[in-house]
């Protein structure tokens, strides 16, 4: 019997890779005795996450899923101390993105993670100089680097004000994203889900209201 399929990956909505792992879970604001959904469950799921979101180089998610396997215990540490980073994360962007300060705590967590990816990073040389790299093998750890030096680079950026919140499914999607629209415009998460369904419920709404007055 074939095994069953996996839950399709989220869409890549945020324009940062931290947003974009704060926003693996969803909906972020559910209605009472209504769960959200994670789409990374556990560590392979996680991996995969972050190989579809180009965060591994070739090969890593094969190591990383078979070191996972080899090393269960492990993985699932690793894989709770994700699921804590990405609540910090989640915590620190959405209080910056309604012009409030981020929680302490969250900050500490991200502070923490970033101190333990920048000791096992190195500078390498690229196309357009110099960056900030990890060894293709590394621990299970390995995953949450690239992460936690995202949400890092995105709060010192200067582009906190373009931290976004997204109200779409009637205010419980709460995704986060950065708005680089033009002009600072932007409502959704993303015009082909959330921002989709508002307009057809506008549709409905305006349909209902004609059909009413005649």
């Amino acid at each position: 019997m074939p095994a069953p399929a996996r839950p399709a990956l989220p869409a890549l909505v945020g324009g940062r890779a931290c947003l974009d792992f704060a926003n693996t879970v969803g909906p972020r604001r559910p209605n009472p005795g209504m769960a959200p959904h994670d789409y990374t469950p556990g560590y392979p799921e996680l991996v995969a996450w972050a190989a579809n979101a180009e965060l591994l180089a070739p090969g890593q998610q094969r190591r990383l899923t078979a070191a996972a396997e080899a090393d269960p215990e492990g993985a699932a540490a690793v894989y709770q101390h994700a699921r804590r980073l990405r609540e910090a994360i989640y915590q620190t962007f959405t209080a910056l993105a309604h012009g409030q300060p981020a929680p302490r705590e969250a900050l500490a967590m991200i502070e923490d993670a970033y101190l333990e990816a920048l000791r096992n990073g190195h500078l390498r040389a690229v196309p357009a100089g110099l960056d900030w790299c990890w060894p293709d093998r590394g621990p299970l750890e390995q995953v949450l680097w690239p992460i936690t030096r995202s949400a890092v680079d995105l709060a010192v950026s200067g582009r906190l004000a373009r931290i976004k919140q997204c109200p779409g499914d009637e205010g419980q999607c709460g995704w986060l994203f950065i708005d680089t629209s033009k002009n600072a415009t932007r409502r959704w998460c993303s015009m082909g889900t959330c921002g989709s369904r508002v307009k057809s419920q506008r549709q409905a709404a305006r349909l209902r209201a004609t059909r009413a007055a005649n």
